[in-house]
Formats: structure tokens, C-alpha cells, sequence
């Protein structure tokens, strides 16, 4: 039984090959509609004219184009606050003032002491020269004097020193023959002696009077030493003296001599030796010498003096003193206007025009110079700022335009790359790149996310065609695309330029219209019959 089912399998195998041939050609008349069935569908699209663009795209971080931190220059409490947090305020509008009545003390202060220095310029001016010329005049007149203080001393030194000598003898001879005649009796012969004895002693004390008066007035005039002084005060004694015992003589002739005139007149003829030894001593001493030197040095010095003042008219001294006067001006003139600057500083002064962001202290702080008391931000413009790595940096130029996306800002916005950093991070190997963006209405804040696209390079009338129609050559390393020539595919080799999201330039290889093949290349042989089927 086995080989009977064996016998009839291999049977209806012979039937079914004889047969397959009879249906085959039963269906030969439709053979254009089986040959329609293996065409293989493709899709394309027509390389077109349009503008592609080379595009970096960075991220970065947005920050106020100015933001600055107030502090006062003078510490000080806080007496008047002009501005709020939120507050805009316009570059040098006046924030807040600090006490400033020790300031204002200070410019009055200042004023005063310009005022002085102005009137002591304006005198030096007017007088230094003057001056100078005062002091010659005052120098001459004192070498003058000196001259003839010394010529006094010459021509009365040694004079007096023998007059008083002979003064002093002649008053010893005459108490002598006075105390001799008392001893013996008066006579008219010598009440008329004594008379002209007495007449004498007036001279005489006349005399001394005199000569004491010109000495202390070249003692005082530094022309004589004090010595020579006393010598004359002593003269002037002996005169007194001598006139006192020519008065007593004379009222002793008219009296009578009593024992006690005799003992008296004995005692004034001692006196007299005495005043002979002293002034026989003085002129054996030569004293008048030294009063000649001393009155010379006057001279020396006075001349001296003449020379140095004279120095001071060859050299113009008045100039320096004109202008240490007005150095002294200068200096007062910058005092005061320092004194005036801190008084303007008293007031804290915006220094940009911007928002208070904050204030630090209220009103009766204490503002120190140390301490910020507000800080102003402007965002009239802000700027983005990204790290760009070191291969794409010198792709980048100042007043580039760019692109710039921020998360709830439905309009991008446009930039101007304003400050590429020279240096490196060295750790990121990236430099900082700032955009700015004109902001008037305040919309982008610091601190906002922003997307950053900045066009390296931008062609306007460039081929694109869609980057899924690329097919590289491994072979080759080229690129190919497929056409369509009469729904006949014709590989080609193509050059592209820029390639930018879906689209690439097509620099050789197409040209404008041509169908190219965007599905279905993958499986395509140059030269194919196919069926276009684009939607």
C-alpha cells in the first residue's frame, strides 16, 4: 500500500510540470500590464533656486548692559532719599543726601583763607620790590651811623681820658690849698678862689652832664662797650661831687671852720687822690681801645648788612616772595574747590541712567564709603552672553548680526555681536562672546535663557535640493543623487556647498528643475525604468 501512495505522489508531480507551460502561455496577451507591475516607484522633488545659510548655534545667558553699585563718597547720616526700588532714574538725577553742615563751614573756611591769600598776593605785588628797597635805604642809613659813631669814639676816647685826668688833678690841688687855707683862716683872696672854684665845678659838672648823655646814646646805638659807660656815669659822679665840695667850700669860707669842716675837707682831698689814681689808671689801660673796636665792628656788621640787603636787589629777591605769595593763593584756590567738592558729594549722584534695582539703607542710615547704598541696572540694552569653543571663534567678527530666541518671547530677536574675549578659558577651551540686543520696552530680563544663532555664511541664489536625496560613494567619497529622464533613473556625481537642517547646495552636478529622486534612490540602478508616485 506504501508503494502504491509513493506511485501516484511522483504521478500528480509530472502532472503539475506539464501543466505550469499551457498557463503560461494562456496569459502572454497581457504582458504590458505585467511589466507596469514591476516598475519601482520613486519620490522627487525639483532642484530649486533659494538662499541657504552656514549658522552657529549657541546658548547663553542674558545680563543688563550696565549694572552699577552706588556708594557715597562722605560718610554721613542719611537725611534725604529720593528714589524708591523700581524707580527709573536719569544719569546724575540726585538719589539721596547726607549731612553736610560741617561741609558748608568748611567752604566758607576756604573762602576766608582764598581772600587772604589773594590780598597778601596782591600786596606782594604791590610792595616786595618796595620793601627791598626799604631795607637798603634803612641798611645805608645804619653804616652811616656806625661811620660816625666810630668817629666820635676816635676823636672823644683818648680826649677824655686826659681831661679827666687833669680835671681830676686840679680838683685834688685846689681842695688841697682849700683844706690849707681853712686850716689857716679864710681871706678875701680866698673867698674869691673858692668862688671861682665853685665856678669851675659848674663847668665841670656841665661838662660831665653832657659827655654822660652822648655816651649812653652811642651805648644804646651799640657804637661803645658798657664799660666806657660807667666810665662816663663815674665822671659824672666826680663832677656832682667836686661840685658839691666847691658849694660846701665856699659856704665854709663864709662860715667859719669848725673841726668837722677840717676832718670833712680832709676827707674829700682822699677823695680826690682817689678819682686822680682812678683816671691816671683808665688812661694807662688805653680803655678807649676797646671802644674804638667795638664801634669798628658795628661798622663791619652795618656794612655787612648793606651787602647782604644790596644781594637781595641783584637777585630780585621780590620775585620769589611774589611767588611764594601766589603758590599760597594756588593752594587756598585748590582748597576751596576741594572743600566745594565734598559738599557736591555730600549728594549721591546717579552715575547712569537705569532702574533701582535696590536700595540698601532708609532714610537716618548711616551711609559709609565703604558700603553700597543702591544699585542702578540698564536694560535699555542687554547683552547675551555665550562661550563659543576655539575651532568656531574665528568664524565670528565684531557687528556680526545674529539671532536671538528667548523662552516666552514669541519674536526673535536680532543682535550685534559686540565684544569677542581675546583669551581663552583655558579649562573649557572657549572664549565669551557678547551680543547686543536694543531692549526699550523692557521686555528681556537678566538672567533670561537665550538661543543665540549667529549666519557664518548666507547664499541667496543657491541650488538646494533635500539632504534625504544624498547618496555617498563609499568607493569614491563623492556624493550622488539620482534623476529622473523620462521615468529613466541617471545617477550623478554632485559637488555641495552649504548643508543646513534638510537642505544642501548643489555647487556642480544639477541644474535648475531637474527631478531628483528623494525615496526610493536607496534601491535604484542608473539607468531603471520607474514610476514617479509624489502625492
Amino acid at each position: 500500500m506504501k508503494k502504491v501512495l509513493i506511485g501516484i505522489g511522483i504521478l500528480l508531480v509530472i502532472i503539475v510540470i506539464l501543466a505550469v507551460p499551457r498557463f503560461m502561455k494562456r496569459e502572454s496577451p497581457s504582458s504590458q500590464q505585467a511589466e507596469a507591475v514591476v516598475l519601482k516607484p520613486v519620490e522627487v522633488t525639483k532642484a530649486e533656486r533659494g538662499e541657504i545659510r552656514l549658522e552657529h548655534q549657541l546658548s547663553g545667558t542674558i545680563q543688563a548692559a550696565s549694572q552699577v553699585s552706588v556708594y557715597p563718597k562722605i560718610a554721613g547720616r542719611l537725611i534725604a532719599l529720593n528714589v524708591d526700588e523700581g524707580a527709573r532714574v536719569e544719569k546724575d538725577a540726585p538719589l539721596a543726601t547726607v549731612e553736610y553742615e560741617e561741609l558748608q563751614l568748611a567752604v566758607q573756611q576756604a573762602e576766608a583763607t582764598l581772600e587772604s591769600a589773594e590780598t597778601a598776593y596782591s600786596q606782594a605785588k604791590q610792595l616786595a620790590e618796595v620793601r627791598v628797597l626799604s631795607q637798603i635805604a634803612q641798611a645805608k642809613a645804619q653804616l652811616h651811623a656806625a661811620e660816625i659813631a666810630l668817629q666820635q669814639v676816635i676823636d672823644l676816647s683818648e680826649i677824655r681820658t686826659v681831661t679827666q685826668i687833669e680835671q681830676a688833678q686840679a680838683a685834688l690841688e685846689s681842695l688841697v690849698a682849700n683844706l690849707q687855707k681853712i686850716k689857716r683862716g679864710a681871706r678875701e683872696e680866698d673867698r674869691r678862689q673858692a668862688e671861682a672854684g665853685l665856678n669851675q665845678a659848674d663847668a665841670n659838672l656841665a661838662n660831665a652832664k653832657s659827655n654822660h648823655e652822648r655816651m649812653t646814646e652811642l651805648f644804646q646805638n651799640g657804637a661803645i662797650s658798657q664799660q666806657s659807660l660807667e666810665s662816663a656815669k663815674t665822671q659824672l659822679d666826680i663832677a656832682i661831687a667836686q661840685h658839691k665840695i666847691a658849694t660846701e667850700q665856699l659856704q665854709l669860707i663864709d662860715n667859719g671852720a669848725r673841726v668837722e669842716d677840717v676832718q670833712a675837707m680832709e676827707a674829700q682831698v682822699e677823695q680826690a687822690e682817689a678819682s686822680l689814681r682812678l683816671a691816671q689808671t683808665q688812661a694807662e689801660t688805653k680803655t678807649w681801645e676797646k671802644d674804638i673796636e667795638l664801634a669798628r665792628s658795628q661798622v663791619e656788621t652795618a656794612r655787612a648788612g648793606l651787602t647782604t640787603v644790596q644781594a637781595l636787589e641783584t637777585a630780585k629777591s621780590w620775585e620769589a616772595e611774589i611767588t611764594s605769595a601766589k603758590t599760597a593763593r594756588t593752594q587756598a584756590y585748590v582748597a576751596l574747590k576741594l572743600a566745594k567738592k565734598r559738599l557736591k558729594d555730600a549728594t549721591i549722584h546717579a552715575p547712569i541712567s537705569g532702574v533701582i534695582s535696590r536700595r540698601y539703607l532708609d532714610l537716618g542710615g548711616m551711609a559709609l564709603p565703604a558700603a553700597p547704598l543702591f544699585e542702578i541696572v540698564n536694560i535699555d540694552t542687554v547683552t547675551a552672553t555665550v562661550d563659543v569653543i576655539e575651532s568656531q571663534l574665528n568664524q565670528l567678527t565684531l557687528d556680526q548680526q545674529a539671532t536671538i530666541e528667548i523662552d516666552g518671547i514669541e519674536t526673535p530677536l536680532s543682535g550685534q555681536i559686540t565684544f569677542i574675549s581675546p583669551t581663552l578659558q583655558a579649562t573649557r577651551r572657549t572664549a565669551t562672546v557678547e551680543v547686543r540686543i536694543d531692549n526699550p520696552h523692557g521686555t528681556v530680563k537678566p538672567g533670561m535663557f537665550a538661543k543665540v544663532t549667529v549666519p557664518i555664511k548666507v547664499r541667496t541664489d543657491a541650488l538646494l535640493i533635500p539632504r534625504t536625496s544624498l547618496i555617498e560613494n563609499v568607493n569614491t567619497k563623492t556624493q550622488n543623487v539620482f534623476v529622473i529622464e523620462d521615468n529613466v533613473s541617471r545617477r550623478r556625481i554632485v559637488e555641495i556647498g552649504l548643508l543646513r537642517g534638510s537642505q544642501a547646495e548643489i555647487i556642480s552636478g544639477l541644474t535648475e528643475g531637474e527631478a531628483v529622486v528623494t525615496a526610493g534612490q536607496h534601491s535604484l540602478k542608473d539607468g531603471e525604468d520607474v514610476r514617479v508616485v509624489n502625492p
